[in-house]
């Protein structure tokens, strides 16, 4: 393995390392020291960081370290949230077996969209994302409707997103993403409508997981067959599917009264 650029950063990695194979049975000042390669003031040191984020713990009598309540709280954190694209798979593949669209879920990662699953529709409509690609958030349903859960000031949205003064893409200029952000906490689902990808629409909604947005579900169909009204059916039948497959922490958000009306 090739030298750390950042060794103090390697030491406290290693730290966890060796607590975590070790287990509840934790590890002495001098076994770490020894396993570092350091002297005890220089684990001492490592260790007293970790244990000032609590990340690491020490036993009172015995003098043993332990990993702490933090590291236990981000590993569990990050489990949680993956665990929701085994909870969503179900329902897109209903929803897409339904509606005989492309359906998606996908994660917001800095700019780009992650695609997570994706279940093709049983006729032919191509759609050129694929597992474990990325498309720019800012052009696509599943991105923008991630990004319409809050409010975004301009500098916040452009450290999100990057891009230049003109738009976060070439031909995507920030006043247009920011109607499509406002026009999609309006209506309760984002659009994109050939946008990312020549020939296909897309709709979206965003997923809550404990009351905060972790993901979108989105439907893909060819643009020249779909009007906003098929769209917004689409997204009726999510609703109607989630209220059968989710259960919390993970739920759509409530439509907005005006969504609902239509």
């Amino acid at each position: 393995m090739a030298e750390s650029p950042v060794r103090s950063v390697d030491k406290a990695l290693t730290v966890l390392q060796l607590l975590g194979e070790r287990g509840p049975d934790g590890l002495s000042l001098v076994d770490i020291a020894q396993a570092l390669g350091s002297p005890k003031s220089g684990a001492h040191l490592t260790l007293s960081a970790l244990r000032h984020r609590g990340f690491v713990t020490q036993d009172r009598e015995s003098g043993r370290y332990r990993l702490g309540g933090e590291t236990l709280r981000v590993a569990a954190s990050y489990e949680e949230k993956l665990s929701f694209r085994t909870s969503l798979l179900p329902l897109i593949r209903r929803l897409s077996e339904e509606i005989r669209q492309v359906c998606h879920v996908g994660i917001l990662d800095g700019a780009d969209i992650i695609y997570l699953e994706k279940v093709d529709a049983d006729r032919s409509v191509t759609v050129g994302s694929k597992i474990g690609g990325r498309n720019p958030a800012a052009s696509t349903a599943l991105g923008r409707a991630v990004l319409a859960c809050r409010e975004w000031d301009s500098a916040a949205l452009r450290a999100q997103l990057g891009g230049t003064k003109a738009g976060p893409l070439p031909g995507l200029g920030w006043a247009h993403l920011r109607d499509a952000l406002e026009q999609a906490r309006a209506r309760g689902y984002a659009l994109d409508l050939e946008e990312n990808e020549p020939g296909i629409a897309c709709v979206a909604v965003p997923v809550l997981l404990n009351g905060v947005p972790c993901c979108a579900i989105s439907i893909s169909t060819l643009a020249g067959e779909t009007g906003p009204a098929t769209l917004a059916g689409y997204v009726e039948r999510l609703h109607a599917l989630a209220a059968q497959y989710l259960v919390p922490p993970l739920q759509l958000p409530s439509r907005p009264a005006r969504a609902r009306r239509h």
